[in-house]
């Protein structure tokens, strides 16, 4: 099960890992559900672009997936 820290944890750890900095992130919300039983995690930006990741990449984990759709700011 997931959690609200937990979500924002992963999201902001992979993030620094792509070379940004976590402090441009303003905004994570579940979408779909909440923060345990999400679809998916909208990711926005200080800039208000925003990125998606969803809850099956978190599920198994799939970092580099995520890390990809966290480079796909629009």
């Amino acid at each position: 099960m997931r959690d609200q820290h937990g979500v924002e944890s992963i999201v902001q750890r992979l993030y620094e890992r792509i070379g940004r900095d976590p402090s441009e992130l303003f905004q994570i919300r579940p979408i779909d559900g909440g923060w345990d039983n999400a679809l998916s995690y909208e990711i926005t930006r200080s800039d208000m672009k925003r990125a998606r990741i969803y809850r099956h990449d978190l599920d198994d984990q799939n970092e580099q997936e995520i890390a990809s759709c966290l480079r796909r700011f629009v």
